[in-house]
């Protein structure tokens, strides 16, 4: 026989906010000494970063002992024939960009796939912290190569540069706008 009578409803859900004795017994997830060895770990690695990008157009760049050095070098890539061409300041500035660049774009890849590996496939692992450092190092990488173009820009194509500038950080400022409020959107349970 079918059973007729209205069912009692469910109890109610867990309240959403933390009352006090729930904060009280709350075990903070990361340890302040890690935090403060993430931090020196980061800035050791923007330092380390930098000084390979540097000594990658030292060792790379075929116009850098005309623009870049006060120095004669032996390069293990160039010989006497090609060190003797002459090169100009933009040579230099465009060696040195896409130098860079094909240094920040691999290792922005790298990045990625390993905090998007730690934070979402290895959700409960204990040493996520450890993704921060090198996160931020390919973010610090990429945005020294974007200042690096945009300062080729405006000083190779003056007018122009300037332009392509502007639009470039207009469409880059348009989009983090949009994340972000999307963010707090979801955060805050708008819709």
């Amino acid at each position: 026989m079918e059973d007729i009578l209205p069912k009692p409803p469910p109890p109610p859900s867990a309240p959403t906010g933390m009352t006090a004795s729930m904060k009280k017994s709350r075990k903070p997830k990361v340890s302040w000494v890690a935090v403060v060895f993430v931090i020196l770990l980061t800035l050791v690695l923007v330092i380390l970063g930098e000084c390979f990008m540097t000594d990658l157009n030292q060792w790379l760049n075929p116009a850098y002992d005309t623009y870049g050095g006060s120095y004669r070098r032996v390069s293990p890539v160039y010989d006497e024939a090609v060190l003797a061409r002459h090169y100009d300041q933009a040579d230099y500035e465009l060696y040195r960009l896409a130098i860079h660049t094909a240094f920040a774009i691999p290792l922005l890849l790298a990045g990625f796939l390993f905090y998007f590996w730690f934070m979402y496939k290895r959700s409960d692992h204990p040493n996520k912290i450890i993704v921060w450092p090198y996160f931020l190092l390919t973010l610090w990488v990429m945005l020294h190569v974007i200042l690096e173009a945009f300062y080729f820009l405006i000083e190779q194509y003056e007018k122009l540069g300037i332009y392509i500038v502007l639009i470039l950080l207009v469409v880059v400022l348009t989009w983090l706008a949009m994340f972000v409020q999307k963010k707090w959107h979801q955060k805050h349970g708008i819709t």
